[in-house]
């Protein structure tokens, strides 16, 4: 039985996938093709509004990453809440009880390695 705490994470781990999705689309590339070299794309731009798009960029990956570590810990908490859950109904032995806690640790430490991978390549990336 879904509690209603779990439809509001549900619904919220949603809403950020659909926010990771659009600032993650909206991030412009680091790598400038063959074309943009050639036909001096970049040369136009004025300073001031160079300025203002890696302002803008920063500001973006910024948000992306604010997002990503709330849907990353939305994410644990309901794995948590779910094997809570499992394990009042049933009636299972201390060994089972030492497995669902090892699962939690072992799915909250991938999660906390996942969203350090994540900042640090955000960070290389904005130190280019």
């Amino acid at each position: 039985m879904i509690t209603t705490l779990e439809y509001i994470i549900g619904g919220l781990i949603f809403a950020l996938s659909i926010a990771l999705i659009f600032c993650i689309s909206k991030q412009q590339s680091k790598r400038r093709g063959l074309g943009n070299s050639i036909a001096g794309q970049g040369a136009s731009e004025s300073y001031l509004s160079r300025n203002k798009i890696a302002s803008n960029e920063k500001k973006l990956q910024k948000l992306t990453l604010i997002l990503a570590i709330v849907w990353a810990a939305l994410i644990v908490v309901l794995f948590c809440l779910s094997s809570v859950k499992s394990g009042e109904g049933s009636t299972s032995s201390a060994a089972d009880t030492s497995y669902v806690s090892e699962s939690a640790s072992a799915a909250t430490s991938e999660a906390a390695s996942a969203v350090e991978s994540a900042v640090e390549s955000l960070v290389e990336s904005a130190a280019e």
